[in-house]
């Protein structure tokens, strides 16, 4: 790719200045929409912030906001002034995210004002500014009067000014804190050059056009959320739709709105599509509307089978992507037709290079397996402030991707296993260290490793084996997870042990752990290993019993809290995630199959109760 072919910061900035564009609608959230001129205002204002409190480029500012729209907005302003944007997961526990802040050592911190109150974040310990302040006080307390107070007060007092001209190119754009534990975060950093770079593949890839309308509804706190999300748009100049939250109860609607705005590009990872393959099929003409384009299937491995049954169902292309956070994300492009169309493969590089490499570094024949390496302007620059996990994984300009491939003879790329320890569960990477170092923190927990199972929905689970005394319950375990890490890292299974399984030289067999949760759950069901009777055994005779429990899990919320009178909201940890676990989990332990319309319709555990009796 040529330097012409590469924006930067500024040529996007100045892209969306030109008056026929600034009309035109840049994001469309579930309750804001949002034009190109409204976009180019705030890169002004945040221009103008920045410069009066100080924050010189490069430096680095941490948001944390469950406001898409203020996410997106902050995000491109931080990197269109030359400063890092640090985007942290609201839903982050308080240990961790004191953690990942400390670690960015940021110049200004902006957080809703509950993530602050709850991690613990205070005006005393940083520059702070809270971004959605509650509706009657100011910053962190006091009746507020007149003037919006917090960051949109500071934003509404400045004179707007055009962002910096030119960004030095390895300057980073963005850090993103992928899993790791929280004595040694991994901070992946990726600078203006890998960037911009790569946003002119994927607008190339894709065929990105001035009548494209994207709709992406992955999280922003993730890379392929954000940055195939609301930063393509701005690139290309072209709207980003997210009209609600990608939910069990909410395909149909997501479906309508695919044919009703237009789309001609939708961004998904694997799991949504095969539950859209299961619960959509009565709107399977929705890409039909004679705009769509191309489907973008991102996040995880798609198999070969959902790729050719989603295709023909629903008569659209897919293209399957293949990336890591430290590429952007992608670089690798299967389909959606040509020479790199092969379904369950990842297919070709494109503006970077592949090899598979030995565990001596040599290169290997096509055919054989070995570890994936990649090449190209689209890496990260490094781990922030960890020069010493950058170079086990950045050598001699090439990334140690830590998967495991192959080449056919047609030149195509294959995944065939993975090296490094991560689970990919519904399209997110989870290190199970993470996970692990909780549940050690527990004082009733001597011991604990964590890994990945097979689920036919979200490709991977979190599971763990505990040595732990018999004063705690399972039940409690999982509370005290849920209370220091994001949902979806909360494991699914958890299986006492009298010890872990470990090799001679002291380090836990992850395939002999894996054996022993198989055989401890052998003939019960995926959420039984929460609940005991006082003597130890399973109750699995009555089935109120035995569906609370499942309920008890599914939803990380202890078993004496729930009857069947519960309904998600008297349940905290009953979302569209834990909705389908459950789903999942009744099937197995009742041995039914729920249809679509079950499924949407269960809103009470005495629903789930009737649907049991019935089948």
């Amino acid at each position: 790719m040529s330097d012409a072919d590469k924006q930067s910061a500024f040529d996007c900035y100045r892209q969306i200045c030109a008056p026929e564009v600034a009309s035109r609608t840049w994001l469309a959230t579930d309750s804001r929409t949002i034009t190109f001129g409204q976009l180019r205002e705030r890169i002004e204002r945040v221009a103008a912030l920045v410069s009066r409190l100080g924050v010189s480029p490069g430096a680095r500012v941490v948001v944390a906001t469950r406001d898409d729209a203020e996410a997106a907005l902050l995000f491109i302003g931080l990197i269109c002034s030359g400063v890092t944007a640090v985007n942290i997961d609201p839903d982050t526990g308080a240990r961790r995210a004191t953690s990942l802040i400390a670690k960015a050592s940021p110049r200004l911190v902006l957080l809703d004002r509950d993530v602050a109150l709850r991690w613990e974040i205070s005006p005393e310990t940083y520059q702070l500014l809270s971004i959605v302040p509650d509706a009657k006080r100011g910053l962190f307390g006091g009746m507020r009067k007149g003037p919006r107070a917090g960051l949109h007060g500071m934003l509404d007092a400045q004179t707007p000014i055009a962002p910096i001209r030119e960004v030095e190119r390895e300057t980073l754009a963005y850090i993103m804190f992928t899993s790791g534990t929280t004595d040694q975060p991994k901070g992946v950093c990726i600078s203006h050059r890998a960037l911009f770079a790569h946003l002119a593949t994927l607008r190339r890839r894709y065929d990105y056009r001035a009548d494209s309308r994207i709709m992406n509804t992955l999280m922003l706190a993730h890379a392929d959320g954000m940055i195939q999300g609301p930063v393509m748009a701005f690139a290309a100049a072209i709207p980003v739709y997210r009209p609600l939250r990608f939910e069990v109860s909410a395909i149909e609607r997501l479906l309508d709105a695919i044919y009703q705005l237009r789309i001609t590009h939708l961004v998904a990872v694997p799991t949504m599509l095969s539950l859209i393959q299961r619960l959509g099929l009565s709107q399977r003409d929705a890409f039909q509307g004679g705009d769509f384009k191309l489907l973008i299937s991102c996040g995880a491995q798609l198999e070969a089978a959902l790729c050719e049954s989603f295709e023909t169902t629903f008569r659209v292309p897919i293209v399957n992507v293949y990336g890591l956070t430290e590429t952007v994300v992608g670089g690798v492009f299967a389909g959606p037709d040509g020479p790199s169309r092969v379904p369950g493969g990842i297919g070709l590089p494109e503006d970077c290079e592949l090899r598979i490499v030995d565990a001596r570094g040599a290169a290997v024949t096509p055919g054989q397996p070995g570890e994936l390496q990649m090449r190209g302007d689209l890496l990260m620059s490094g781990y922030f402030g960890a020069p010493e996990l950058t170079a086990e994984v950045l050598i001699d300009g090439w990334l140690r991707t830590g998967d495991v491939a192959m080449q056919d003879a047609a030149g195509r790329f294959w995944i065939t296993g993975r090296m490094k320890n991560i689970i990919i569960r519904g399209g997110y990477n989870i290190h199970p260290e993470e996970i692990t170092e909780v549940l050690q923190r527990h004082p009733a927990v001597s011991e604990a490793v964590t890994f990945g199972i097979t689920d036919d929905v979200w490709g991977e689970t979190v599971a763990s084996l505990v040595v732990a005394a018999d004063s705690v319950s399972n039940e409690e375990l999982v509370a005290h997870c849920s209370r220091n890490l994001e949902p979806r890292k909360v494991p699914t299974r958890i299986e006492r042990v009298a010890a872990l399984p470990r090799g001679v030289s002291g380090k836990v067999v992850l395939e002999r752990a894996r054996q022993m949760l198989h055989a401890g759950a052998a003939g019960a069901c995926i959420a039984a290993v929460a609940g005991t009777t006082t003597n130890g055994a399973h109750k699995r005779s009555d089935p109120v019993d035995r569906l609370l429990q499942v309920a008890s899990v599914c939803f990380k919320t202890e078993r004496s809290a729930l009857s069947l009178a519960s309904i998600p909201r008297d349940v905290p940890g009953w979302d569209s995630l834990a909705h389908l676990e459950f789903v999942c989990a009744l099937e197995k332990e009742f041995r039914l199959r729920l249809t679509a319309r079950d499924i949407m319709s269960l809103d009470r555990l005495d629903k789930a109760l009737e649907l049991v009796r019935r089948a």
